[in-house]
């Protein structure tokens, strides 16, 4: 293979010689405003988050509370607002808010100027250690707030010694009032159903779910990744490849291409024609050239493994992050189900409680890892707990559009699995890109080019000079009688 592989080189070597998170979008097809006070006008980690759980139940749209006028949210049937710090809400926005009908749902120490909650006080700030039954995994520091008496206390937070009301509803309106967005877990989990029904949303039905193949690199042994691929195609489930084309080992200090398993290199290949989706995990100093690596071979990763603006769509790890999430121009699907431990007892258990908490939020996303080192021991266990655990429609990302798009590459992938794929690669780029990857190998060949063409000039003109010389002494002797 390596020798095939050399004369691909030298043929290729002589044809070579030669914005904001949201503003008012369409508003008919909007459900939810949510509208966010704060002075920079940045979109937090909190209302990043808010808007994804939202967007697992209906459609929102993101304001910031200048943003709302006399007639702003009379197109909405629901308002959440929020607030993260002491902001005064504008005038015509705390009109606008106090004169919605509902359902609404406030959230932090701001909506006190609202008129649901105008004869609220502020109160002491304490360190919460649990919310409900939640217990938090560490302290927070909260400003608590003394009520009015005919309010209806939903939950309460507790400190070592007291507790506190943290979720209400005002029996006269229908505006219900949260103490903050907490993110400490396990509270991922339980805002999602609390928020939609203060909001009187109907829940998701179903699950989203994505299962990729991770830990594939040259190491990879491909007898292994065939056994798992050919174990979840039994179940009929849509699988992609997480695929770490150049590989550092770090304990040997030795970089590794794909092409170094040639057998490997060869099944992604027949994969991707077999419409299995592609993922490129990859060092962030290595994106591009791990991508320009794959197209140049024939094989067109629409996903990364992280976040890249040169991709549309991605996947990452994120502690409490339980929902896909758009941020710029790019959409990413999380990681939400624990690893399988490779261990003799229970090597499922923390995956079975991931899949449980994540049963508690509507719609959230099951993301699962499986990597292939594991082989396909545990893919029966595996499927047979996730069809226990109720519907989830699973995602073939092979079948959503995605663009890639770098200074070389253009990859267009539509919703039917169809791609449209452009290089712009120069000979010198190519080259470049071989010498990278393979520079004594390269210099090896092209030194046997030299030396081959320099072979065949010397045969040429020996037999040149052996044909002269026939012909002169022919017609010596020819003259000479």
């Amino acid at each position: 293979m390596r020798f095939k592989y050399g004369i691909v080189v030298i043929i290729c070597f002589l044809c070579w010689a030669s914005t904001p998170l949201s503003s008012e979008a369409s508003a008919t097809e909007k459900d939810v405003a949510l509208i966010y006070a704060k002075d920079d006008q940045r979109i937090t980690q909190d209302i990043q988050a808010l808007r994804d759980m939202l967007e697992a139940y209906t459609h929102v749209d993101v304001l910031f509370t200048e943003d709302v006028q006399a007639n702003t949210l009379t197109r909405y049937e629901r308002v959440v607002f929020m607030s993260s710090n002491d902001t005064e809400i504008p005038p015509i926005a705390l009109q606008a808010l106090n004169s919605f009908p509902g359902p609404a749902v406030a959230i932090g120490s701001d909506a006190l100027q609202l008129a649901p909650f105008a004869t609220w006080q502020e109160g002491e700030e304490v360190e919460i250690r649990k919310i409900g039954e939640q217990v938090l995994e560490r302290p927070v520091r909260w400003g608590s707030v003394v009520p009015s008496e005919n309010v209806r206390i939903l939950q309460k937070v507790s400190t070592l010694t007291t507790d506190y009301p943290f979720t209400m509803t005002e029996p006269n309106r229908n505006w219900s009032y949260i103490g903050a967005f907490i993110q400490e877990m396990p509270m991922p989990f339980e805002w999602p159903r609390m928020i939609g029904e203060l909001l009187q949303l109907p829940h998701p039905t179903a699950h989203e779910g994505f299962i990729v193949l991770t830990d594939i690199n040259m190491k990879t042994n491909v007898e292994k990744l065939k056994e798992v691929v050919a174990g979840f195609k039994q179940y009929n489930l849509p699988i992609s490849l997480e695929v770490t084309p150049i590989y550092e080992d770090e304990k040997e200090d030795v970089i590794y291409y794909l092409q170094d398993n040639e057998k490997l290199l060869e099944y992604i290949q027949q994969l991707q024609k077999d419409d299995v989706s592609i993922i490129l995990a990859a060092s962030t100093e290595h994106i591009e050239n791990s991508l320009d690596y794959l197209v140049i071979r024939g094989i067109y990763p629409t996903f990364i493994h992280g976040e890249n603006i040169q991709f549309t769509g991605g996947v990452q790890k994120h502690s409490t992050q339980i929902y896909k999430t758009v941020r710029a121009n790019q959409t990413i699907y999380p990681y939400t189900v624990a690893n399988i431990t490779n261990t003799k007892d229970f090597p499922l258990y923390q995956v079975e409680q991931s899949i449980n908490r994540l049963n508690k939020a509507p719609g959230a996303v099951m993301g699962i890892r499986y990597p292939v080192f594991l082989d396909a021991s545990y893919i029966q266990e595996l499927v047979e707990l996730l069809r226990a655990q109720g519907p989830i429609q699973w995602l073939d990302f092979r079948k959503t559009a995605q663009h890639v798009k770098t200074d070389n590459v253009s990859i267009v992938q539509t919703v039917d699995g169809k791609q449209k794929v452009q290089l712009s690669f120069t000979y010198v780029d190519r080259l470049k890109k071989m010498f990278d990857e393979r520079p004594f190998e390269l210099i090896l060949w092209v030194l046997v080019i030299i030396v081959s063409i320099f072979v065949t000039i010397f045969f040429m003109n020996t037999l040149r000079l052996r044909v002269t010389l026939r012909k002169r002494l022919f017609e010596e002797r020819r003259s000479n009688g």
